[in-house]
């Protein structure tokens, strides 16, 4: 293969799973999308602001315009998936402005495509990249506990458990135009991305991200995650809503991801039915 041929696409194993907690609503959504081209996706993590009205409502809108945004892209899609994220992430904000005037989101999403990961996030969910058990990246908060580690003021470990932990100072909706952190990053097979709200991290060891996946497959995973995340954060634990994707090595051709088309929509389908 010379230099110039583009990588083949890892073959995603994917695991979902979302948990209420002791809150009084679900206020997390999710979603995995196919492109068009059937060689790439895109994974998004949303979480309603819960000290806002209608977090529920920003974070469903999140996933909804995700969804119609993909549905809309041209064969062959956009060649920048830097950029698509930067429009997608103003129709996001833009969307839940025009819907509710208190409705708050966090978000982060990536987009994957052969063996390249583009990602964007406000807010406090977040990304890891893992590969062969260490942590290589994840997204920085944008919170005040954040830059109080950036301080040196409180270490990584101390960020769950600190009473500013919920002061979130960036989000989706509201006056102030949406400034997201972004990057990219190669993939390679046998890694390990992890999208998913703060009820998970709060809880969740970053070992303990690789080590259920290894054993037990993202799929399984993901679920035990989700329900250790709530056990630990016991009768006041947040929702907690994760997205595990592992690379695999095949060259995906034809209808590679049938279980793309189960999970598009996320948690979104079932909210459909109230709307």
């Amino acid at each position: 293969m010379s230099p110039t041929q583009p990588s083949p696409i890892p073959q995603w194993e994917p695991g979902t799973a979302s948990q209420q907690g002791g809150r009084h609503e679900q206020q997390d959504r999710w979603g995995i999308f196919q492109l068009p081209n059937q060689h790439a996706l895109l994974a998004v993590v949303a979480d309603g602001m819960g000290g806002h009205l209608d977090g529920a409502l920003g974070a469903q809108i999140v996933i909804d315009v995700a969804r119609d945004f993909i549905q809309d892209l041209p064969i062959p899609p956009l060649d920048d998936p830097s950029t698509a994220l930067d429009h997608l992430c103003q129709r996001m904000h833009d969307a839940i402005n025009r819907q509710s005037e208190t409705a708050r989101s966090t978000v982060v999403m990536v987009w994957l495509d052969r063996d390249s990961a583009h990602w964007l996030n406000i807010g406090d969910s977040r990304l890891y990249h893992f590969r062969r058990g260490r942590r290589l990246m994840r997204t920085r908060d944008h919170s005040a506990v954040q830059l109080l580690m950036d301080m040196g003021e409180i270490d990584e470990s101390q960020m769950a458990t600190h009473p500013a932990q919920n002061r979130i100072y960036r989000c989706l909706g509201g006056e102030e135009h949406p400034r997201p952190d972004k990057g990219q990053f190669a993939v390679q097979p046998g890694d390990l991305l992890v999208l998913c709200s703060d009820g998970i991290w709060e809880h969740i060891a970053e070992t303990e991200f690789w080590t259920a996946a290894a054993d037990h497959g993202p799929a399984t995973a993901a679920r035990l995650l989700a329900e250790q995340a709530a056990r630990r954060g016991g009768a006041m634990a947040d929702n907690a809503t994760l997205v595990l994707l592992r690379a695999g090595a095949g060259i995906a051709t034809g209808d590679h991801m049938p279980w793309l088309r189960r999970l598009s929509a996320g948690l979104a389908s079932w909210f459909d039915r109230d709307r």
